[in-house]
């Protein structure tokens, strides 16, 4: 590793979808001059990508992919330090403040952060069923990307399978890009949909996203697209690539032949950074997922450290955007600032949000035990190729928890350094012992936060603690 170089910031921001964005263009109105790391090359995050320049227009993405301009124009005529292309590989906690291990262009820095804002954002839940490692088979979120970033749409009509909103609006994506899916498969039976229904509206705070998914899923059923709710098994088929997907529908197995199988089931906090800074994770039943943990007002994980938006708990783009302000509220705050009246009707909105939020975390819930239930040759841990036997192999040896799991196995040790097996591992095992979630607990997460080449650590400075 090369010397030692440390810089210094006030204010740092990780992350530049709507949190990160509305934190520092927040901080940046009150005279400050955040620094923000961003992964991608330019602001949005995963929801408004490639807004700043986009590839296709309202006509297809629809209305909420716009809304974020406003946003972005804040952010981009703030006065924000914005660095993208920004990976955070490695942090530390030390006393009052943060130290980030950062590289960029091939060039690494190290930085010392007085109050810091995690703002990661969420991924793809990590979903095994036979054949998901086949070429043809992607996530919905990676065909979104496409959309987005170059205005791809398959060359033939596609099978979309999984839960969640994402789900139907891809769906209806492809449907106004002229590439009208060939099926959905919901997992999500359609008495989940007739009991939500029947709730009376007023307890729907955020109904019009209700009924602007039921408006998706008319559109696609008036263009013909064949939805089908319900299924309980899945398999996709060939021999080298994807050539069929067969699934489990009302007891019968049926089959249909497609090159391209979209999978989706629901987003997760993403877990390596707060992991890394040592943040305490808790599972929510409700999402189904690990959550760090952290103030419930102030947002705050510890003196200098806040996290928002759905790195922090799954709330959706419009609630991300409230607590990046509210955020940077309380970073002001923390600073002498006064704040005024505003965080409080911030706080109501939210509340109204999350409420809301449950209803959908309540209908679109992944099917609990379908991992144990898959076949032994199931890859868990796409990355090492580990199977579900040879999980089931390892449990029956011994292996207690998710680090003698990854001993015993290899699987979390791979590219994405556990990310899309971490918690298939940790369910597995909750289900082998019989005890909860919290109690397995998950991979230990150590830097690299992100995966770097040797030359990128040779050509980094070297952390305090090393």
């Amino acid at each position: 590793m090369s010397e030692t170089r440390m810089r210094h910031a006030e204010v740092a921001i990780i992350g530049a979808g709507p949190a990160g964005m509305a934190a520092a263009s927040r901080l940046a109105e009150a005279g400050e001059r955040p620094v923000v790391f961003d992964l991608a090359q330019s602001p949005g995050g995963q929801i408004y990508r490639q807004l700043a320049a986009p590839q296709v227009g309202e006509a297809v993405m629809g209305a909420d992919y716009l809304r974020g301009q406003a946003l972005l124009t804040r952010f981009a005529h703030s006065r924000i330090d914005y660095r993208p292309g920004s990976r955070v590989w490695w942090a530390q906690r030390e006393g009052q403040g943060t130290t980030l291990g950062v590289l960029a262009s091939g060039k690494g820095e190290l930085w010392q952060v007085r109050q810091l804002v995690v703002a990661g954002g969420a991924m793809e839940r990590g979903w095994p069923f036979p054949g998901w490692q086949l070429p043809g088979v992607m996530q919905a979120g990676a065909g979104q990307i496409l959309l987005k970033q170059g205005a791809l749409v398959p060359e033939a009509p596609p099978v979309l399978v999984g839960t969640g909103p994402l789900l139907y609006l891809l769906a209806w994506q492809y449907l106004r890009a002229g590439c009208p899916p060939r099926l959905v498969l919901d997992a999500a039976p359609r008495s989940r949909y007739s009991a939500l229904l029947r709730q009376p509206l007023g307890t729907w705070h955020a109904r019009h996203y209700l009924l602007k998914g039921l408006r998706m899923m008319g559109a696609l059923r008036r263009a013909g697209v064949t939805v089908k709710q319900g299924f309980d098994a899945l398999e996709a088929e060939g021999e080298g690539h994807l050539e069929a997907v067969s699934y489990r529908l009302a007891g019968r197995w049926q089959r249909v032949e497609t090159p391209l199988l979209l999978t989706h089931f629901g987003v997760v906090p993403e877990p390596q950074l707060g992991r890394g800074l040592g943040l305490g994770f808790a599972w929510h039943a409700g999402q189904q997922a690990f959550v760090p943990e952290r103030d419930a007002d102030s947002l705050a994980a510890g003196p200098g450290l806040w996290l928002a938006g759905d790195g922090a708990g799954i709330g959706g783009a419009i609630n991300a955007e409230r607590e990046g302000h509210l955020t940077g509220l309380s970073v002001l705050e923390a600073q002498g600032e006064r704040v005024g009246e505003e965080r409080a009707s911030l706080r109501r909105a939210r509340a109204r949000d999350l409420g809301a939020r449950k209803l959908l975390d309540a209908l679109f819930r992944v099917p609990e035990g379908w991992l144990a239930a898959q076949p032994e040759k199931t890859l868990v841990c796409r990355c090492e190729s580990v199977s579900l036997g040879e999980i089931n192999a390892a449990m029956g040896q011994g292996a207690a928890g998710p680090g003698q799991l990854k001993a015993f196995t290899r699987c979390g040790m791979g590219p994405c350094q556990g990310r899309l097996c971490g918690e298939s591992v940790s369910r597995l095992l909750a289900s082998h012992q019989d005890a909860s979630m919290n109690a397995v607990g998950y991979y230990r997460v150590r830097p690299p936060l992100h995966s770097i080449t040797l030359g990128e650590l040779a050509a980094s400075p070297a952390p305090p603690s090393s």
